[in-house]
């Protein structure tokens, strides 16, 4: 067995139109914004899970797990999200993952994990070599983050039992970060922090991810990773959408 086994979460919504992606599908409708969803979610679970002792996909809604487990990689396992709030659900994430031997109905490779990071599907861009930094930081670390530009955050893994980081945060403002690491501050935790990233939650985000991408393939320094995204956002975005 492992000394140090890093999991990885990847909250995910089914892709169905309407139900992401919605700012974005205010300016581009609700079938482009599925589209686009589909791609940013697809091409994380095929770009960051490689290094990964072990990677779960922590979807909803529960109903729709025939569905993920036809379309994902196998290399991912599949966890629903609890019930409430984003805050209960990661909560529920790391209690389980990082002190399984409190849940006795818990399957036995679950009560491995030493270290468990959680991201989204917003930032496309992030890489494996950055989710390696983030378990990295870890082992310094009570807590590492990865803050948005929007004052939320796109990652966070912790290695101990913190839930009370999740309690009185005003999810979905630009809070989150702060209130946080207020928490954190409060109750003396380390914590280091990842580069920002954007969030490509509207068009305005998306056409500076494209513009940068753009930049990097013109200037023949854009990974394999990025150029994949590229050419698949090209491919499904109208022309008058592309830099």
């Amino acid at each position: 067995m492992n000394s140090s086994v890093n999991h990885l979460g990847l909250f995910a919504k089914f892709w169905e139109p309407g139900r992401v992606k919605t700012r974005l599908a205010a300016t581009l409708g609700n079938q482009l914004a599925c589209e686009l969803y589909q791609i940013f979610l697809f091409h994380l679970l095929n770009s960051v899970a490689p290094d990964t002792d072990r990677a779960t996909v922590v979807f909803s809604p529960t109903n729709r797990e025939a569905d993920f487990r036809t379309a994902i990689p196998e290399n991912w396992m599949l966890e629903p999200q609890s019930n409430g709030d984003l805050g209960d659900r990661m909560r529920t994430f790391f209690d389980q993952h990082l002190h399984a031997q409190q849940f006795p109905d818990a399957p036995s490779d679950m009560k491995q994990a030493t270290k468990v990071v959680v991201i989204g599907a917003d930032c496309p861009q992030l890489t494996a070599a950055e989710i390696q930094t983030a378990f990295d930081e870890l082992d310094k670390n009570d807590v590492v983050i990865g803050p948005s530009t929007d004052g939320g955050y796109y990652l966070l893994g912790m290695k101990g039992g913190l839930a009370e980081v999740f309690d009185d945060i005003d999810w979905s403002t630009s809070a989150v970060l702060a209130q946080t690491t207020q928490r954190l501050d409060q109750q003396n935790k380390s914590y280091a922090l990842l580069p920002p990233r954007t969030d490509v939650d509207d068009e305005a985000a998306l056409r500076t991810m494209l513009a940068g991408l753009s930049t990097a393939t013109a200037g023949e320094s854009i990974s394999s990773a990025s150029q994949t995204l590229f050419d698949k956002l090209s491919a499904a975005l109208p022309k008058n959408k592309l830099p």
